[in-house]
């Protein structure tokens, strides 16, 4: 018995001695594989820009804080030889397309009529180009009115032959800077929506009207020919100078505009579009006007996939082009830094019709400043197409500045339509369009950004 027991004490010891030594073993592997771990297996870490700043969304595109960040701390050397041909040459088109032919203004109105598509304002190549400007820059007016449309001082003219323009007046002379809070302060720049017309021809984004400068005469041109409402707006100051402050929303005699010696002041003449039914919609990336109250786009870094997820009008389909309709809107505007795009316009009665380039007078007001998040479009969702990309990259060798600058200037009766910091501010911007794609092709492929449709 005394065996026994000795035994099974000595069992007892032996087996607890192992179940010690098995966990200090156990102990061992653990911190020696932890150790082991960490040199085996490399990767690289990107750098916390702060607690706000995620780095970026492997599945959507990039977080705005981590944009700015990168663009701020980077240049992008342009090869301004590469592409020289190529930005010769279309150059060369489009001064074929501005240079008037002298035809009759029947002729001239004649073909307008059949310019507008599902897809675009003007097509291609458009050899009457020239003369609808000369048209809208000198055409007698015949009528004037309230248009009823907009928020904002406008006037609906009417020309000799019939063609009906908008006229937006000048508020402000080329250096005034708007001090307001937001992107979308202040009144329209008149002079913004003709270098948006001249842009959009060429970023090859036919979806702007043509948008030319003209010098008005208060009195003989507008008060003469204005309806009963649209003149009984009309007063003189105290300079004896005919002012008007119209009818709209904004609309009030302390906000009028005034001419100076003669009665003249300068605006700017839209073509407007006869017959053609626009549908107005609210954009997915609308701003909410409202202090301190963000926009769900503005806080949500995956918002371009849940839209695609809740809104087919928005999936990247071969044959649907709304989203990538409104990256190439989102380009376009942060070029002349208009950050005013709540709702875009499509041309009614077609499903896969074009997102228009309308209403651009909201640019250009400090040219210091690069709102960035006017391309939450293409940084949230990192697509593009490629035919954009094509475009834009060869435009930076450009610059796209001073292409800007000789086109305006061969058809404008208004002098130089941008200061020499807005013109420097359009390439700055443009390497940082081109810089925004090169970061979502690290996120994603280039095969993924580049869309071929």
């Amino acid at each position: 018995m005394l065996c026994r027991s000795f035994r099974v004490s000595f069992g007892l010891v032996i087996a607890l001695a192992v179940a010690i030594l098995c966990n200090i073993y156990l102990v061992f592997l653990l911190w020696t594989g932890g150790q082991q771990s960490d040199y085996h297996y490399e990767f690289t870490v990107p750098p916390i820009i702060s607690q706000e700043a995620p780095i970026k969304l492997k599945d959507s595109g990039l977080n705005l804080n981590y944009l700015k960040t990168m663009l701020n701390s980077s240049t992008n050397n342009v090869d301004k030889t590469s592409s020289s041909r190529s930005v010769i040459s279309m150059m060369n088109k489009l001064k074929r397309e501005l240079k008037s032919r002298g035809a009759k203004t029947v002729d001239t109105l004649g073909s307008s009529s059949e310019w507008v598509s599902p897809t675009m304002l003007i097509p291609s190549f458009t050899p009457e180009l020239g003369d609808m400007i000369k048209y809208l820059q000198t055409s007698p007016i015949t009528r004037a009115s309230v248009p009823r449309v907009g928020t904002q001082l406008k006037v609906m003219i009417t020309l000799e032959g019939g063609q009906k323009a908008l006229l937006k007046p000048q508020w402000y002379d080329r250096h005034h800077r708007i001090d307001g809070p937001d992107v979308y302060s202040g009144a329209d720049r008149h002079n913004g929506e003709i270098v948006g017309f001249y842009l959009s021809l060429l970023l090859g984004m036919r979806r702007t009207p043509v948008a030319i400068g003209r010098i008005i005469n208060l009195t003989s041109d507008i008060l003469a020919n204005a309806d009963r409402d649209l003149a009984a707006t009309f007063f003189k100051n105290n300079q004896s100078h005919s002012c008007f402050y119209g009818v709209c929303r904004y609309c009030k005699p302390e906000l009028s505009v005034c001419g100076g010696e003669g009665d003249l002041i300068e605006a700017t003449v839209i073509l407007w579009l006869n017959d053609v039914k626009l549908k107005s919609n609210r954009s997915p990336w609308q701003r909410t006007y409202k202090k301190n109250v963000r926009a769900l786009w503005e806080t949500d870094d995956d918002f371009c996939i849940k839209l695609q997820k809740q809104n087919k009008v928005f999936r990247l389909e071969a044959g649907k082009r709304r989203l990538l309709d409104l990256i190439d809107a989102s380009v376009f505007d942060f070029l002349i830094s208009n950050g005013d795009r709540h709702h875009y316009e499509i041309i009614d009665g077609y499903s896969e019709a074009a997102v228009l380039l309308l209403d651009n007078g909201k640019s250009f007001g400090r040219p210091d400043l690069d709102y960035v998040d006017i391309l939450a479009p293409l940084y949230q969702c990192c697509v593009i197409r490629k035919s954009t990309f094509k475009r834009l990259e060869m435009l930076e060798s450009g610059p796209l500045g001073t292409l800007i600058e000789e086109l305006t200037l061969k058809d404008s009766l208004i002098g130089p339509l941008l200061t020499e910091e807005h013109v420097q501010a359009i390439n700055r911007r443009l390497g940082k369009v081109m810089r925004t794609i090169q970061l979502c092709a690290q996120v994603k492929s280039w095969d993924d950004v580049l869309v071929p449709y």
